[in-house]
Formats: structure tokens, C-alpha cells, sequence
């Protein structure tokens, strides 16, 4: 069943609406809303998403355990499920440049500090319980939430390999993906179910706006591991000044400081759904996701995805 996740940068609450009605509409079985502290507050947002719609999954995607204390989390979670019984996700990644950058929290551990938001939220749906030492729980039921996790490092891949019910590919470069998958299977060797693989691929279709692609391509060139990034001609210095303009937000800025390898390797020119089905099924990819960039072409978007799995069947 095929996701999508809000890229609408700074969705009013009206967008945020349109955009998962029309996704549900269009079948889509979950949507993402991002957690940015610079822009509106996604619970806030996803508060207006659970009223107005029925039937699809939402969830922020992603949060990270650094920005929020975790009893904000699990009251926030448990407040939605009210809203919308059934279909809360919890998506949770390690965060942005913008938190080490702006916000000046190193993300050094994010692997350790995700593994115990996971832990702690899985607790909580469990016994109600904040804090066993106070004794503190808390004041309404936080049901079991199904946990996506995205990452590009090895240690956040693992991660979500061995903790997540879902692990979201994101934006991974394609040169990159067969590694990532399996340090995901790595991950969860262990385990006696692993967790469900979703790939969103970053695809050129007519109507998704350029701007809208290259924003989703500059952060993934910074994010990426090391070794492909030298293959691209991106340094650390570069990959330092393309940081800085994206903290100051001047998205054309950091675009243009992008090698046009790296586009190459992170963007699908052609969106052919046979070539995208071949990749997902070599990965064990179990569904898709999109980005949701227009209220007006997600469904597009979402029956196009469909086809790509329809392949995989």
C-alpha cells in the first residue's frame, strides 16, 4: 500500500487538510507530516489531518528524539489516537542539519537516542508508565504505535533494522541503495519478523515542481555517507557551505553548490514504473511511498506508485 509524505514546505493547516484528503481519496494507506521546528507545529497539523479525515494512517514523519522531550511525545501520540482510533504511526529519524546547526544539539548518539524513544514508547503503550522511579504514568492510553524509521547512516540503518515496524528509503542514492538494504537486514538478523522495507524514490514525473525535487535532493547529499559523496565531488568543505545555506534557508543557494553527479544518482529521470519495480524487488521492498508536493497531483503521484507495486505482486 503506497505512503506519502507532506512536502508542502510549510503547510498551513488547510494544505496539510487537502493534502491527506486527497491522498486518502486516492487510496493512499498512510501520510507523513514532517517535524520542522522552523515551520508549523506538526501536531498541531496532524491534529487538523485526524478530524477531517476517515480512514488513512498519519503520523509525523519524522520526528527525532532530541527536539521534544519524550512525555511530550507519548502525550502527543496518545492525544491523536482520540482523534483517530487505529491509525496513528510514529515516525522517528535522527533529525536535520538544522538541529546541530541552528538548534546546536549534536546528533552524535542518534542511534542510541532513537532505540531509547522506541523503547520508552513501546513501555508507555504498555503500562501507561513516564517515569517507573516517580511513578508518574500517564493520564489517558497511549495504544501500540507502529514505529517507521528512516536513516542514511550505518549505525541509524541498523537501528531500524533491529527497532522499527517500518523502515522508510528515503531520498537514499541509487548507488546506494543495495548497501542500505542490507545493513537494514543486518539489522534485524536477529529478529523473527523483520520490518516492513518502504522505498520512496525521488522521481522526475511532468508535474512534480523542480524546485520541489532539488529541495528533497540537497538534503540527502548532505546526509549521505562519505564514500559516495567523494564519488560525487562533494567535499567536506562544500558539504559544510551547502549546510550553512540551507540553515539560512536559502535553498537556491545550496542548490547551486550541488555536484550534478549527485543529482544523477539521486533522482529517477524517467518514471517508467518497470525499471522502479525492478530495484524495489532486487531491495525486498514491500511497498512505496511518494511526495506529496500538490493537493492537486498526489493522486497521480499515489496511482503511479500502485503500478510500481502491482509489478512486485
Amino acid at each position: 500500500m503506497v505512503g506519502v509524505i507532506n512536502h508542502v514546505p510549510n503547510p498551513d493547516p488547510e494544505t496539510a487538510v487537502r493534502l491527506a484528503q486527497a491522498a486518502e481519496g486516492a487510496g493512499a494507506a498512510w501520510i507523513g507530516v514532517a517535524d520542522a521546528f522552523w515551520w508549523r507545529d506538526v501536531w498541531m497539523l496532524l491534529g487538523e489531518v485526524a478530524s477531517a479525515t476517515e480512514r488513512i494512517e498519519i503520523g509525523p514523519a519524522m520526528t527525532n528524539p532530541y527536539m521534544r522531550h519524550r512525555f511530550h511525545t507519548a502525550a502527543a501520540l496518545a492525544t491523536l489516537q482520540e482523534t483517530a482510533p487505529g491509525r496513528v504511526f510514529c515516525g522517528i529519524s535522527a533529525g536535520g542539519s538544522e538541529v546541530t546547526a541552528a538548534a546546536h544539539i549534536s546528533r552524535h548518539d542518534a542511534a542510541a537516542m532513537v532505540t531509547d524513544l522506541v523503547n520508552f514508547l513501546r513501555g508507555v503503550a504498555d503500562d501507561n508508565t513516564l517515569d517507573a522511579a516517580s511513578g508518574r504514568s500517564l493520564d489517558l492510553d497511549l495504544g501500540e504505535v507502529p514505529i517507521l524509521v528512516a536513516g542514511r547512516g550505518d549505525q541509524m540503518l541498523r537501528t531500524a533494522g533491529a527497532m522499527a515496524d517500518r523502515v522508510l528509503l528515503w531520498a537514499i542514492p541509487a548507488s546506494d541503495l543495495e548497501r542500505s538494504a542490507s545493513i537494514i537486514r543486518e539489522g534485524a538478523a536477529a529478529r523473527s519478523h523483520p520490518p516492513e522495507l518502504i522505498w520512496a524514490p525521488l522521481v522526475r514525473h511532468h508535474d512534480a515542481p523542480a524546485a520541489s525535487i532539488q529541495h528533497v535532493a540537497v538534503y540527502a547529499c548532505i546526509n549521505t555517507i562519505a564514500e559516495v559523496r567523494r564519488r560525487w565531488g562533494l567535499d567536506n568543505a562544500r558539504r559544510t557551505a551547502v549546510r550553512a545555506q540551507l540553515v539560512r534557508g536559502d535553498l537556491a543557494a545550496a542548490g547551486a553548490l550541488i555536484p550534478s553527479a549527485a543529482l544523477d544518482d539521486l533522482v529517477f529521470n524517467q518514471p517508467d514504473p518497470a525499471p522502479i519495480a525492478a530495484v524495489a524487488r532486487r531491495l525486498g521492498v514491500s511497498s512505496l511511498a511518494v511526495p506529496g508536493f500538490d493537493p492537486a497531483t498526489v493522486a497521480g503521484h499515489i496511482a503511479w506508485a500502485a503500478s510500481v507495486e502491482a509489478l512486485l505482486a
